[in-house]
């Protein structure tokens, strides 16, 4: 996907830098992320992913928040959280996938 796949406005939010979440802890956010498909991640053009990766975290962060706090605490996540936390997060990426048209 090129920045002239997107209409005008889009292309000036984009030039003009999309909002991106302030995300608090880093390695929980690695380990969610982790439990993507790789490919999917990268079909999101790198001007997007940030964004599309950040508010997706805040957005796990803000909805459930007991995942997350699993997801902060040291160490590899527990078999059930990890497979709760993978089926959110692919759901997530999937519908936002389906709405751009990259799946």
């Amino acid at each position: 996907m090129e920045l002239k796949d997107f209409n005008e406005k889009e292309q000036a939010e984009i030039k003009a830098g999309l909002s991106q979440a302030v995300i608090t802890d880093k390695e929980a956010s690695k380990k969610i992320l982790d439990l993507l498909p790789p490919q999917w991640i990268k079909r999101i053009p790198f001007f997007v992913r940030g964004h599309a990766t950040t508010k997706t975290i805040e957005r796990i962060a803000r909805e459930r928040p007991d995942l997350y706090a699993i997801a902060k605490k040291e160490g590899p996540l527990p078999e059930k959280e990890k497979e709760e936390l993978r089926v959110l997060i692919t759901s997530i990426f999937e519908e936002k996938m389906k709405k751009h048209r990259m799946l």
